[in-house]
């Protein structure tokens, strides 16, 4: 596991030095039935021909304990025609309690809200497993929603809902600022 982790930070610093744009995200995650949570988002993306791939850090800080949640994540995504995308991605949670692989895959479909410059709004569903889900329960779909506002050619804002059922039930509200170069 020390390499996964070794080799995730190594490509995180080159996808940064290397980077098209820059993100930072607060989210408030009410857990169902659970205490809440409080999570950072530090992500870059690099756009390729045809393509972006993207390298994510998560931080989530269970409220009221010494609970922590940590995920490491490289992603793929390839945008179709009229606005649809998918994405796949690899990552590595830690956490107090646990510390293993996942993937996920979303679909989902983005455009230009008509009569209003900048905005964009976005739909999509996730699912993400564990590899090895018969010892790591962290399997759930998620319905995705955002709007994102471009301030200017380089700067974004994001407003962000998603709904997430599985062996976790969450919703979770996030707003997210994107920097590009």
């Amino acid at each position: 596991m020390k390499k996964i982790a070794i080799a995730t930070l190594v490509l995180a610093a080159f996808g940064a030095m290397a980077a098209d744009s820059f993100t930072v995200e607060s989210q408030n995650i009410n857990n169902n039935q659970a205490a809440a949570q409080q999570q950072y988002v530090l992500g870059v993306k690099k756009e390729f021909s045809g393509f972006a791939g993207d390298l994510a850090f998560s931080n989530a800080q269970t409220k009221g304990t010494n609970a922590l949640s940590t995920r490491l994540e490289a992603g793929a995504t390839v945008n179709g025609p009229v606005g649809l995308y998918a994405r796949a991605a690899v990552g590595q949670k830690y956490s107090n309690t646990a510390d293993f692989t996942y993937y996920s895959i979303e679909p989902g479909v983005a455009a230009a809200v008509p009569g209003v410059a900048g905005l964009t709004a976005k739909v999509g569903y996730r699912f993400r497993s564990a590899f090895d889900g018969s010892q790591n329960n962290d399997q759930t779909q998620t319905a995705r929603y955002s709007l994102a506002y471009a301030l200017s050619k380089v700067d974004t804002v994001a407003v962000k809902y998603d709904n997430v059922k599985g062996d976790s039930n969450q919703k979770i509200v996030a707003v997210a600022y994107t920097r590009g170069f």
